[in-house]
């Protein structure tokens, strides 16, 4: 995609977006309904799921948030639009948006279905600003500690079922109904697994995004194949790939939406 600089290493990828080009733009603007609703909802009904619906409802969202909680929605809507560019073979399984309550997701930040093998992949999402003691490299390693950590416990000290019942609803919205159906089975099978005793093999999507100047530090190149080593070497999960992103500003893709607010046609 232009205008983001892309560095894979075995099974981490790190994505740089270093300008918010016209092709960012309008892929954002041409998937944002499907992100938040899902696929297979946007193509039933494209008026009812219109993208300036679509954006009224995510700054009723975003305008009165927190500056951390909007961090965290910035960090899953760049999430959302890079994941195709640093792993492409998982498919999103996963609403961007809270059914219920018209609020970021709580739950599984991100499932996905492999288009390669046809397995089930788990993603969660961290995202921060780096402060004047850190760089972008040790902000990253951070945040990727505390998503490892956070999805690993949703598998042990934190079990919830309706995470995967939220998750099989999300696979209906966004999959074909024969890949939705192999999701769904898989969801059930996993909690299945865990509500009878025993560990879920887990194949796990860290992603860490930075908010930072590049001019001032970057997200060096090793620092993916050493987190997956790392995180591996924990042995919480039987398949591991990270995704690392930084960007400028908490605003830069947002700021894409505003001004889409009432010319999206």
């Amino acid at each position: 995609m232009d205008g983001v600089r892309v560095v894979a290493v075995d099974d981490a990828s790190i994505l740089v977006l270093e300008e918010v080009t016209q092709e960012i733009k309008d892929t954002l603007n041409a998937r944002l309904v499907e992100y938040c609703y899902g696929r297979v909802n946007a193509a039933e009904d494209p008026d009812y799921y219109s993208l300036d619906t679509t954006i009224e409802e995510f700054f009723k969202l975003y305008d009165t948030k927190s500056d951390e909680t909007r961090l965290g929605i910035a960090g899953e809507l760049i999430v959302h639009l890079l994941v195709p560019h640093g792993h492409e073979r998982l498919i999103s399984a996963a609403l961007y948006l809270n059914k219920e309550e018209s609020a970021i997701k709580k739950g599984f930040d991100l499932t996905f279905y492999d288009d390669v093998d046809g397995g089930l992949w788990y993603g969660e999402v961290k995202a921060g600003r780096v402060n004047a003691a850190q760089t972008a490299d040790s902000k990253v390693r951070d945040l990727v500690g505390v998503a490892e950590r956070s999805l690993h416990d949703m598998f042990t000290s934190d079990v919830r079922k309706k995470r995967w019942d939220a998750a099989q609803l999300d696979a209906d919205a966004t999959l074909r109904s024969k890949e939705a159906k192999t999701v769904k089975k898989l969801l059930r099978a996993d909690f299945k697994t865990i509500d009878g005793g025993s560990a879920a093999k887990v194949r796990a999507l860290l992603c860490g995004v930075v908010m930072h100047q590049l001019d001032l530090s970057e997200i060096d190149a090793a620092t993916g194949k050493a987190l997956i080593d790392n995180v591996t070497g924990r042995g919480r999960f039987a398949d591991l790939r990270i995704l690392l992103i930084q960007q400028a500003d908490l605003e830069d893709l947002v700021d894409v939406l505003r001004a889409s607010v009432g010319s999206a046609a």
